[in-house]
Formats: structure tokens, sequence, C-alpha cells
């Protein structure tokens, strides 16, 4: 009997475990979302108050989206670029990953800039542009060039 009841605990328990890992699951989907991407810090500099300082300890860049709200970028080696923006604040980004609805933040998987796809490269181990067929054509482009002037 105390076998039987033991067994029933343990499952009604992995059941309990199953179901909030579920609804913690269910809150991140994989998604594309498009935007500015901005430095927070920067956007609130004009409110009263705000005591941003970009200029002492840099810029740290998320995805604002049209409708105003925020998108945090998770910080790994696949948003570290973007992160620090690379020079391009106010650029139109387009970026596709694991986004959580409750933190308001996105695992990057890829991104992309002015057409050109970055993504995760197992073989450079890092985040480039060697899958995206636009970049082959700017960089086949840019040999022919190089190749014509020698």
């Amino acid at each position: 009997m105390t076998r039987k009841t033991v067994l029933f605990v343990m499952l009604t328990l992995f059941g309990f475990s199953l179901t909030a890992a579920a609804g913690y699951w269910n809150e991140s989907q994989r998604k594309t979302l498009e935007g500015k991407l901005t430095c927070l810090a920067c956007d609130l500099k004009g409110l009263a108050g705000v005591n941003a300082q970009c200029e002492t300890f840099g810029h740290r860049h998320s995805l604002r989206l049209d409708n105003g709200e925020y998108v945090y970028f998770l910080e790994n080696d696949h948003s570290e670029n973007l992160i620090k923006g690379g020079g391009r604040h106010d650029a139109q980004v387009k970026v596709t990953g694991i986004y959580n609805k409750k933190s308001h933040t996105i695992d990057i998987e890829s991104y992309e800039i002015d057409g050109l796809t970055t993504a995760w490269c197992d073989g450079h181990k890092q985040m480039d542009m060697c899958g995206c067929e636009k970049a082959k054509e700017l960089n086949d482009k840019t040999a022919d060039v190089q190749n014509a002037g020698k």
C-alpha cells in the first residue's frame, strides 16, 4: 500500500512539474520582429530626470518596435554586435529568435540589416554573413572589381 501511495505522489508531482514547465515554455516562442536598432538610454535622454550616461558607459542597443515597445537582446555571442550597435543607431533591423514576452527579451538566431542576413556560423564559430546570398553577391562583385584592376 505504501509503495502505491509513494508512486502516486511521485507521478502527481511529476505531472505538476510538467505543467509548470509547459507554462514557462508557452511564454517563449520563435518569432521574427522588426523595428529600429536603438540605445534605450539615448532615447530616454530627453526626459526630465533621466541620467543617461552612454558617453561614459557605452551604448546598449535594443529593438524599438513600431508601437514604441522595446525588446532586449539576450546577452550572448549571438547578440554581442547588435547590443554594441556597430554604428548603426536607428537602423531598421529584422531579428529572428526565441522571444520571451514576459521579459521582452529575444535570444537571437539571426538578424537582417539592409537586406544582409547575419546568422550563427558553426564553421567560423561566430555570427557572420557566410550564409547570406546577397552578401555572397556583393563579395563576388567586389572581387570582380578588384580583379579587373590587376
